[in-house]
């Protein structure tokens, strides 16, 4: 069931106002006794912090991400152009960029703090009920701060709530080893606190994290030098998750329709839904109803009152459509030619939402973590551990659905070959879900992949985004701009 707690706005309104010393939110001058006084405040503000959590990744999962891959360009196959998005494709940001502000990961981090110092104290009917909102703020502040530490480096690490003025709200950045050791100290608390109980996806649960738990331990392996004990602690969460009784779904365009979203595949998710929250990045992917001829709205064209901003390139175009029988493709690329407009439409059915009296409602969840990513981060850590036929294996565990056969990749292959398998596959099975551009630096192809970033590699911190002026002029103590990026 879709659903997010009704007091959750109430809770917001009541919690949050801004203060740009640091870009965080921090609370009124409510007091603790009369905002944190039983079990249902503190389960309000568990689904506060994803509320949050949402809002900030709503658009800047695909811009601090996939966008900057080289893989996405103008929209209407390369028509329509924007410098906001133009400067993530060729990594041209600037410190006046939209997404070079952290101001609302630092504000769903603050309410993350605030529920776990709060909750402790406040008396539940069941423990397991508290441990899993425990496990939840731990499970928020660790994404918040991971996603910080891949996108900017250094940065304030903040474990305090901020309820007043009197605190002090200028901190300086933290050595981002600092930030990934504490990510890890927080998963870690929360896997301990997580009941096993927990069914719904759009809140943390043990799957999520032991997801979480991969995916950091995969990148402090191959990013940080973090050596084998980081490989094997990503290959025991994997295995952890595969053994939890997910299952893949067996039509890939279910997993992103919304009548069929919630399905056995889906970890964790952003709930989105009508009359309660829309919108996001896939808004960027349609077109405007009125450049359609209306007998193929949504028949079979995705429609809305947008425009079409961005889509693949042509050379990823090219990689999706490599293998004609590839089932995914009804998903991920289409094609129409609409006699009665004289144009031929190009987009993805991925995360398209509902159509509704003739109106596009995008409630499709936005999914973060899905077993197959489980299958995948378990084909790289066997390609890491030199086990090419597990991770060939692996591989073959997802592509079945979209090949139709148990095992498409058949036969001996080097790991160069495992590598490229692995890189193309993850192209034709995560477009547009925010997730490539990680992947292609954990895997090292990105200087390849992004003719943008080929020669720059040795450019200081060319990986990371500038940070704004609102953070730099708003708080001296942050020592100016990210080497770099002055």
């Amino acid at each position: 069931m879709k659903f997010l707690k009704s007091t959750l706005v109430i809770l917001g309104v009541l919690l949050c106002s801004c203060h740009k010393d640091l870009d965080i939110d921090q609370t009124s001058q409510l007091s603790a006794t009369s905002m944190w006084t039983d079990e249902n405040d503190a389960i309000s503000a568990m689904y506060g912090t994803h509320q949050l959590l949402r809002g900030t990744f709503n658009n800047g999962l695909m811009y601090w991400g996939e966008y900057r891959t080289g893989l996405w360009g103008p929209g209407n196959h390369g028509g329509l152009s924007q410098t906001v998005r133009d400067q993530a494709y060729q990594n041209t940001m600037t410190n006046t960029h939209a997404y070079a502000d952290w101001e609302n990961m630092y504000e769903t981090i603050n309410m993350a703090n605030l529920l776990l110092r709060y909750t402790p104290q406040i008396t539940f009917s069941d423990q397991t009920e508290k441990d899993r909102v425990m496990a939840n703020g731990y499970f928020v502040r660790a994404m918040c701060y991971y996603w910080i530490a891949r996108i900017w480096g250094d940065a304030p690490l903040v474990l305090e709530g901020y309820e007043s003025a009197s605190q002090d709200l200028l901190p300086t950045r933290t050595p981002v080893a600092a930030i990934l050791s504490q990510v890890e100290m927080d998963i870690e608390a929360g896997l301990n606190l997580m009941p096993s109980g927990t069914s719904d996806r759009n809140i943390a649960s043990q799957g999520a994290l032991q997801m979480l738990m991969a995916d950091y331990a995969l990148w402090m392996y191959t990013t940080q030098n973090g050596g084998d004990t980081y490989l094997q602690m990503a290959s025991n969460a994997v295995n952890q998750v595969l053994g939890m009784g997910y299952q893949l779904e067996s039509n890939y365009g279910n997993i992103f329709e919304s009548a069929s979203e919630s399905g056995p595949e889906v970890i964790y998710a952003w709930n989105y839904e009508q009359d309660e929250y829309t919108g996001g990045y896939p808004v960027d992917f349609q077109f405007n109803s009125a450049t359609v001829s209306p007998v193929y709205h949504f028949n079979p064209v995705a429609v809305g009152t947008g425009q079409q901003w961005t889509f693949y390139t042509d050379d990823y175009v090219s990689v999706l459509t490599a293998d004609p029988t590839d089932t995914r493709l009804t998903t991920n690329y289409l094609e129409f030619y609409d006699d009665l407009m004289g144009q031929e439409f190009h987009w993805t059915n991925k995360y398209k939402g509902s159509w509704v009296n003739n109106t596009l409602i995008l409630d499709s969840d936005i999914i973060l973590y899905r077993l197959a990513d489980a299958y995948f981060y378990k084909a790289e850590i066997e390609f890491y551990n030199g086990d090419m036929v597990g991770a060939v294996e692996a591989i073959n565990a997802v592509v079945q659905r979209a090949y139709g056969t148990p095992e498409h990749y058949t036969g001996t292959f080097s790991a160069p070959e495992v590598k490229e398998i692995l890189v193309s596959e993850r192209m034709r099975e995560f477009p547009a879900e925010g997730k490539l551009w990680w992947d292609f630096i954990r895997l090292e192809v990105i200087f390849d992949i992004n003719t943008y970033l080929t020669g720059r590699e040795g450019s200081q911190n060319i990986l990371l985004w500038p940070l704004s002026d609102n953070s730099i002029n708003d708080n001296p103590n942050l020592g100016g701009q990210t080497p770099g990026w002055e």
